[in-house]
């Protein structure tokens, strides 16, 4: 990127948005690794500008000129109006949320919820071995992991091991299948948007009466929709 202050800058807000709560600013240095002066000053514009808005003194959520950029696109973008329908239907039928995200470059990401009463927060969902952290999906994937570590430092080991396999699998655009205690499902799946690799992901608690090998093959049926919807606007697989 020609503009080194302009690519920090993006991080700053990427990080913003992607945790649930308010950000210290402190926190921020810790997550992107930058001196706290260099994290301060850039803040402050953003905030002068409307990209980020100030709760207290030290805490930082989006602001309402980003909130309302970040609607703008949405409507705009062919990624959501290829997933919107045929991903709300299949949640619909299926009694799972879903999630995509990109990763590499990190660009993108977006919730789709059956039940709306708080969709970040169940994207957050903790489902058994591996945690469903799909809101930091602004960040790489070994940020990622960072994340799940310090925000659950008590994680047996056992489960840790998992969940650094699982990114690993990710990271290479492999598929994962998995069903935890209580039949809480995660099966993700990659697709390519506009030369980023990304995944489609559902996850929850799923219907009794479906197996593994039932609502895989129908995902499978929702992500070939996607995918020849993005080829028909030039967004696919190269």
């Amino acid at each position: 990127m020609k503009s080194s202050l302009l690519a920090k800058a993006g991080a700053v807000i990427e990080a913003v948005c992607s945790i649930d709560h308010p950000v210290a600013i402190k926190e921020l240095t810790s997550i992107l690794g930058m001196p706290l002066p260099t994290v301060s000053r850039l803040c402050s514009d953003l905030v002068e500008i409307g990209l980020l808005e100030k709760t207290d003194y030290h805490h930082l959520i989006p602001g309402i000129t980003l909130i309302r950029f970040g609607h703008q696109a949405q409507d705009l973008s062919p990624l959501i109006s290829t997933l919107r329908q045929p991903v709300n239907d299949f949640a619909a039928l299926s009694g799972l949320n879903a999630a995509v995200y990109g990763f590499d470059r990190g660009s993108f990401f977006h919730i789709y919820s059956r039940h709306a009463a708080n969709p970040v927060q169940d994207a957050l969902r903790y489902t058994g071995a591996f945690l469903v952290l799909l809101a930091a999906s602004g960040l790489a994937v070994e940020k990622v992991q960072d994340i799940v570590l310090k925000k659950y430092p008590d994680m047996p080991v056992t489960e840790r091991v998992i969940c650094d396999r699982e990114f690993s699998v990710v990271q290479k655009q492999k598929t994962l299948t998995r069903v935890a205690p209580g039949r809480k499902w995660m099966i993700s799946m990659p697709f390519v948007y506009d030369g980023i690799p990304c995944s489609l992901s559902f996850y929850g608690q799923g219907r009794e009466d479906r197996t593994v090998e039932a609502e895989f093959f129908e995902m499978s049926k929702v992500l070939s929709r996607i995918r020849t919807g993005l080829d028909r606007v030039g967004k696919g697989e190269d």
